[in-house]
C-alpha cells in the first residue's frame, strides 16, 4: 500500500510539473555548459515540459556525483524524440500504455487528420528513445550520448543506463 501511495504521489507531482513547467535563471547557464551548439538547438526545440524534465534528470545526476558530459547530455535530451505530445496522451501512456501502443500502430497516413495526429504523437511517445537518438546524432551528440538516449548500450555501459533511468524515474 505504501508503495502504491508513493507512486501515486510521484505521478501527481509529475503531472503538476508538466502542467506548470518553470525554469530558474541558472538553468540556462547549466544547460549551455553541457550541450554543444547542435544539441542546444535540439534542446530548445523540445516542449518546455520535456526541457524542464531533462533539467531535473541532469540535476539528479549531478547530485549523485555523475559528471560524465555524455551522460548529462543524455539526461537533458533523452525525451527529445517525443516532439509535441498532448498532455492527455502522456497521461494515457502512464495509465494504459497498451492503449497508446495500439494507437501508435495507426500512425500510417490514413483516416481523419486528427486521428492521424494523435496516432503520430502516440508513435513518437512509444518510440521516443530511438527517434531521439537519431535526432541527437544529427545534432552532433557523441556516440556515447546517442547510445544512452537510445538505451541500447554494450554490457559494460549498463551501469550508465541504470543511473540515467534512476534519475529519470526520480524526476
Amino acid at each position: 500500500m505504501r508503495v502504491l501511495l508513493a507512486r501515486t504521489a510521484y505521478r501527481a507531482r509529475q503531472f503538476l510539473l508538466a502542467l506548470f513547467p518553470r525554469f530558474e535563471e541558472h538553468h540556462g547557464d547549466l544547460v549551455r555548459s553541457v550541450l554543444n551548439e547542435g544539441e542546444l538547438a535540439l534542446f530548445e526545440s523540445m516542449e518546455v515540459r520535456d526541457q524542464r524534465h531533462g533539467i531535473r534528470v541532469m540535476e539528479h545526476l549531478l547530485r549523485d556525483h555523475h559528471a560524465d558530459r555524455d551522460l548529462l547530455a543524455a539526461g537533458l535530451l533523452h525525451d527529445c524524440g517525443k516532439g509535441r505530445v498532448p498532455l492527455w496522451l502522456r497521461v494515457a501512456y502512464v495509465a494504459a500504455p497498451w492503449l497508446v501502443r495500439l494507437l501508435a500502430r495507426g500512425a500510417e497516413p490514413s483516416g481523419a487528420p486528427r486521428a492521424r495526429a494523435a496516432a503520430a504523437a502516440a508513435y513518437r511517445l512509444v518510440h521516443h528513445a530511438s527517434l531521439g537518438a537519431a535526432l541527437a546524432a544529427r545534432a552532433g551528440s557523441s556516440e556515447a550520448t546517442v547510445r544512452y538516449i537510445s538505451g541500447s548500450v554494450p554490457e559494460h555501459e549498463h551501469d550508465k543506463i541504470a543511473v540515467l533511468r534512476a534519475a529519470d524515474d526520480r524526476s
